[in-house]
């Protein structure tokens, strides 16, 4: 961690502190002991409640590994929110009435392509008007200094997260790797 115990941007655009948080081992911890939860990691906590899901940026990108096995484990069990139908993981045809929210879509990349640097994962066959991911020139040159190759993405099922925006379709505009998780 740095800037004082942030692992990057201190706050978001809201004003919200962007910070694990770790509790004393001796707190009372009733409200996810049903989980099974570790005490000391509040998020973590959260996330094998069903009472969050994963939402990470760019600059704050720690524990991401261990927030989405937790978040994973969650979804399995339908515990908490993964039990409710507005948190459920969507396919890439359900995406219209959705704009404006921070959704997870689960699909098949159909082709990758780079245009001036910037690069869309399109999942259906006409990409004006099917779903898309795209990456600026900025966040692609990150996918490579992360030893991502993003066109080998083609042909598999992914997860990404993100806000879903319109375009002329329906699209996330991903801003570093954790976004894009291979599930095959």
């Amino acid at each position: 961690m740095q800037n004082g115990g942030y692992a990057g941007r201190p706050v978001d655009r809201h004003g919200r502190m962007l910070a694990h948080l770790y509790r004393d081992a001796g707190a009372d911890a009733s409200w996810y002991r049903d989980a099974g939860a570790d005490a000391s990691w509040v998020q973590g906590a959260m996330l094998e409640a069903g009472m969050a899901r994963v939402y990470t940026f760019a600059d704050n990108r720690d524990l991401a590994a261990e927030m989405y096995a937790r978040e994973d484990a969650a979804r399995r069990q339908r515990r908490g929110i993964w039990d409710h139908p507005f948190y459920q993981v969507r396919g890439t045809n359900e995406l219209d009435a959705l704009i404006d929210t921070f959704q997870v879509v689960q699909a098949r990349v159909r082709d990758v392509a780079e245009v001036d640097g910037r690069v869309y994962l399109n999942f259906g066959a006409d990409w004006r008007t099917d779903f898309t991911v795209t990456l600026a020139p900025r966040t692609a040159r990150l996918f490579a200094q992360e030893g991502v190759d993003v066109m080998a993405y083609e042909g598999k099922r992914v997860q990404v997260r993100g806000w879903l925006e319109r375009y002329n379709r329906p699209l996330i505009d991903a801003t570093h790797p954790e976004q894009i998780r291979i599930m095959d």
